[in-house]
């Protein structure tokens, strides 16, 4: 059996060149241990009638890549990803439960605090190396198992997740031509969960769940938080569109008549 090369290059979250690890985002453990299919952008802009029936290349471990160091790794394995991944397990049952069609107010009991630091650690991995260099306090604040509040600017949504469907994306900016102005966000989507960070404080669609306030809890902080969290559709591969299969195709169809 061939030996796996070391992997050298610069932890998206401490900054140091070194040996990488590879990262799961998110967790291994919450339901990300089954291989998926990446589509190349190309693919997906000639397949838009039907996403459903997509290939693409298959990465055997699950969504993730070479982005920290063995340190960053283990320590954010340790502090932060055992209660995201019950977090992520509360969330599943929920939608088990309500047959994906969730309405009402859910009692979570969680960490707040390390739910979302593992969540800011995503993002660290889905965005380059470049995104410590622009975010230096974020990066802070997830080192720093007892730092809380973020920085006035950044927001961070979350939705259910039901489609089956999974995007990643990092920093991207989406223009509103009708009220010129400009969201900036990056997004996390992987079932059953979908996670947006806002980088520019402007909510990116306004049924999302703003979980910035997980942020303002201590470290050992476990409460039980009653959420109504929206359940959104993921059909396209463009962040921050929520529209299901039917919209799409229908505002495709609408634009060609113009």
């Amino acid at each position: 059996m061939a030996r796996r090369k070391h992997i050298i290059g610069t932890c998206h979250l401490c900054g140091n060149h070194t040996k990488l690890s590879y990262e799961h985002v998110p967790p291994e453990a919450a339901f990300n241990d089954r291989p998926i299919v990446q589509a190349s952008i190309e693919r997906l802009i000639k397949k838009e009638e039907d996403l459903n029936d997509i290939t693409g290349k298959t990465f055997q471990r699950g969504a993730g890549g070479y982005t920290l160091c063995e340190r960053c790794n283990s320590l954010t394995g340790s502090w932060y990803a055992p209660a995201f991944i019950e977090w992520t397990y509360q969330v599943a049952r929920v939608l088990l439960n309500a047959k994906g069609e969730p309405s009402l107010y859910y009692l979570y009991r969680i960490f707040p605090l390390r739910v979302m630091k593992q969540i800011i650690c995503m993002f660290f991995s889905t965005n380059g190396e470049k995104f410590r260099e622009a975010q230096p306090n974020l990066a802070r604040f997830v080192l720093n198992k007892e730092s809380k509040f973020l920085d006035p600017h950044i927001r961070i949504y979350c939705f259910y997740s039901p489609s089956g469907r999974s995007r990643h994306s990092g920093v991207a900016g989406v223009l509103n031509f009708q009220t010129h102005t400009q969201k900036i966000l990056s997004e996390i989507v992987f079932p059953p969960m979908g996670y947006v960070m806002s980088l520019n404080r402007i909510k990116p669609d306004e049924r999302l769940f703003d979980m910035t306030f997980f942020s303002e809890y201590h470290y050992n902080d476990w409460k039980e938080l009653g959420l109504r969290l929206p359940s959104l559709p993921i059909y396209t591969y463009l962040p921050g569109d929520y529209r299901n299969k039917n919209e799409v195709l229908d505002n495709r169809q609408n634009q060609n008549r113009i």
